[in-house]
């Protein structure tokens, strides 16, 4: 292929071995065995998130500054580290401390791999297929999850701890596989790593280009207030499905069939858009989310708490495609992984906050927990709704 295309799936292939966890299914049960209750359990996202707060500008600007691949192969090296580390981990303060690498780890990669991935098109003047690439790799990074979560029904199918073990093994090892990868990635050959340039002046260009840019800020809101809350709604799959009175064995499944959902709403998300438009296509890929998690507060049974948490998990995807792209045509490259850290750092900080308050509703009831989730995005995909104009420079 022509180009630099060949970073877009490097890039797919990092997203698919660094996402393959064979554990995720049963991690709640995992934590418990190591004496953490719901609340901690809890709070180790909101953990991980506020270190991606702490961490998103600085990571941003060494992004600008150092390259793209380099920082990418410093997250991967954070997340390798993290993952050897949770294979030990017997106490809350251990999942504390892998918390905040993993947090290092992502705040690293947030900005740099979207930033990457867009200056490889725009090198060869097609940067409009941004929605589109951005698809497809969020497809490898979905078929991840898909491969991790099926295979743990294998794998941990009897819950025994060495089992659980072994899976985070292997998955340490196909997170070592997405860092060898990392290495065969080409910077693309923009002028935007002014050595020069102070880390300080990079952020405030950045700061003044969303204060100034009153369509990338409507933009920046609706994909902060529309936030899917993937990772409380993974924390919350076992005890929903227990509530609900669905089989353990559908733990794993209902993940690996979600992924594959997934994967087709994350790869397609552009024809979502060019069948309804900017301002219905939006609106449908931030409302329905809220939506569902409406519906998953009530009790409807096994089969549609699977189908709800299957569709939610998938459907959410649309959205971050067309967001990726819509932020990335508002910002310039030299500035671009400062910027878009730094959207991500006001994302953190929201889900760091709202998780706070989500967990201890979700503590009383879960039901509650649901409740709010939905409000608030119903809330933000109504008040910030954009169109046409405002995803045009």
């Amino acid at each position: 292929m022509n180009f630099k295309f060949d970073n877009v799936y490097k890039v797919g292939l990092i997203n698919f071995f660094s996402t393959l966890y064979f554990y995720l299914p049963v991690l709640t049960i995992y934590y418990q065995r190591r004496g953490l209750n719901f609340l901690e359990i809890n709070s180790l996202w909101g953990i991980i998130t506020a270190t991606i707060f702490l961490a998103e500008i600085p990571t941003g600007v060494i992004a600008d500054k150092i390259g793209r691949k380099k920082s990418v192969i410093i997250a991967l090296v954070l997340q390798l580290i993290g993952e050897i580390a949770f294979i030990f981990a017997q106490s809350y303060f251990h999942f504390v401390l892998i918390s905040v690498i993993a947090g290092l780890g992502f705040a690293f990669q947030s900005g740099c791999i979207q930033a990457l991935v867009y200056d490889s098109l725009k090198e060869v003047g097609r940067e409009k297929e941004m929605a589109k690439v951005s698809g497809l790799t969020g497809a490898f990074y979905q078929t991840g999850h898909i491969f991790g979560a099926i295979f743990s029904s294998l794998i941990v199918a009897n819950l025994e701890s060495s089992r659980i073990t072994l899976a985070i093994i292997l998955t340490a090892i196909s997170v070592a596989m997405a860092l060898g990868i990392s290495f065969l990635l080409k910077e693309p050959k923009l002028d935007y790593a002014h050595g020069e340039e102070s880390p300080l002046k990079i952020v405030k260009e950045s700061i003044k280009l969303i204060r100034n840019n009153l369509s990338l800020r409507r933009i920046i809101w609706l994909g902060v207030l529309t936030t899917p809350f993937v990772g409380y709604l993974r924390n919350f799959h076992p005890p929903y499905f227990q509530t609900a009175g669905v089989s353990p064995v559908w733990l794993g499944l209902s993940l690996g069939i979600g992924g594959i959902l997934a994967v087709l709403s994350s790869k397609y998300a552009y024809k979502f858009e060019a069948a309804f438009g900017v301002a219905k296509g939006m609106l449908l890929a931030t409302l329905i989310p809220g939506l569902i998690y409406f519906l998953m507060a009530l009790t409807l049974g096994p089969a549609l708490a699977v189908l709800l948490f299957i569709f939610n998990f998938g459907f959410m995807n649309v959205q971050e495609p067309l967001l990726a792209d819509y932020y990335n045509r508002h910002i310039k490259s030299e500035i671009r992984a400062t910027a878009l850290s730094s959207i991500n750092m006001i994302s953190s900080i929201y889900i760091t906050l709202t998780g706070i308050l989500i967990g201890w509703l979700a503590d009383i009831k879960l039901a509650w927990g649901f409740l709010l989730m939905g409000t608030i995005i119903i809330f933000g995909a109504i008040a910030f709704r954009i169109n046409d104009k405002n995803v045009l420079k």
